[in-house]
């Protein structure tokens, strides 16, 4: 069976993103991934924000990675981040991986563990956020963006 491609989307609204990783951590889209990121707090500038990270189709990584992720989620909470639902893999490891990740992180209050993108829906709207996404934009590995 031929493995997935990397890719990432993120759809937008006016305070909230909605990303999607799926295949195999790849740096190049951590990298395009931290550039969209650090525009999208620029554009608010330093207003509160909120996140659903949809990591059901994502494959567990090096530690690196996750070293990684753990300084990208610290930079997040002070640039604004208020509120995050995560849809942890459903493999045994990348579930670790995660509750693992977030356990390192000085804000457990703003981080939530899902099943539901629905419910994450939902969390975001009740917490006063934006759910009017704009349509996801899809990146690649080894595309000219």
């Amino acid at each position: 069976m031929p493995q997935i491609k990397p890719f990432l989307t993120i759809a937008q609204s006016s305070d909230a993103l909605y990303v999607s990783f799926v295949g195999v951590h790849a740096d190049e889209l951590t990298a395009r991934y931290a550039a969209e990121l650090d525009f999208f707090c620029q554009q608010l500038a330093g207003k509160r924000w909120a996140r659903i990270v949809d990591l059901r189709q994502w494959t567990v990584t090096a530690a690196p990675a996750q070293e990684q992720m753990v300084q990208l989620l610290k930079l997040d909470i002070a640039r604004g981040l208020s509120l995050e639902y995560v849809l942890p893999p459903p493999e045994v490891i990348g579930n670790w991986q995660v509750a693992k990740t977030l356990a390192q992180l000085p804000a457990p209050e703003i981080f939530h563990r899902i099943t539901d993108p629905k419910l994450a829906l939902e969390g975001l709207a009740a917490a006063g956020f934006s759910t009017a996404f704009g349509a996801p934009r899809r990146f690649e590995i080894n595309v000219l963006l």
